[in-house]
């Protein structure tokens, strides 16, 4: 374990009171070129991994099989929560390497154990994931919810998780899609969200005017 690990452990929202001397040795590390599926619906094990370094994308695949990304993982994230204690056959979506990455995996049997000897990291891991479905229940509510600006707003104001700037990860057409609108509408939803100085776009590059 490097001293980049370790700083990368102690500054996670969940991993911050986990025991790494404790844990350390049973802990593998792993790194991902460009491109790499890290896990897929087929493909997966029951592990926690958190981004040293690096960032990677989340897709859901269509029956049609078409890729829509849904959301974007960077250092400090963490992902593998879906599936650590359900016992589906699938993991729900793709995790794909964005660049190079570094990630530190931690197998199941840790985790269980890390959680009979810290109650600070079992309360962290349940906190987390009350973040997730929260995240998960606004991500249904821009799907579902309100016109067409207010559908794309919430979508945007999900996917910047807190910045004041996003790059589109889609196509406006896979963004239609998602949402379950029109191409068009989706045009004339950044139109009527600029005029009101609420976003600024060039491109791909959404800006929040109004966080």
């Amino acid at each position: 374990m490097t001293a980049k690990d370790r700083e990368a452990f102690l500054e996670s929202k969940l991993f911050s009171k986990f025991d790494i001397d404790r844990f350390g040795e049973k802990i593998e590390f792993v790194t991902a070129k460009k491109g790499e599926a890290l896990m897929t619906q087929k493909h997966f094990s029951r592990c926690l991994a958190l981004i040293i370094k690096g960032c990677a994308s989340v897709a859901k695949i269509s029956l049609d099989g078409r890729r829509t990304v849904i959301n974007r993982l960077s250092e400090g994230d963490v992902f593998g929560m879906a599936t650590l204690f359900y016992e589906e056959a699938e993991f729900p979506s793709e995790i794909i390497a964005g660049n190079s990455l570094r990630l530190a995996v931690l197998p199941k049997e840790v985790v269980e154990e890390a959680f009979e000897t810290s109650p600070e990291f079992a309360k962290a891991y349940v906190t987390l994931l009350s973040e997730k479905i929260i995240f998960l229940n606004k991500k249904i509510s821009a799907y579902s919810e309100g016109d067409a600006s207010e559908k794309v707003l919430r979508w945007i104001l999900t996917m910047a998780n807190g910045e004041s700037e996003l790059v589109l990860p889609c196509s406006v057409s896979k963004l239609a899609q998602m949402l379950g609108i029109g191409r068009a509408s989706v045009y004339r939803a950044f139109d009527a969200l600029q005029e009101q100085g609420i976003i600024g776009r060039i491109g791909k590059k959404i800006v929040l005017l109004k966080p």
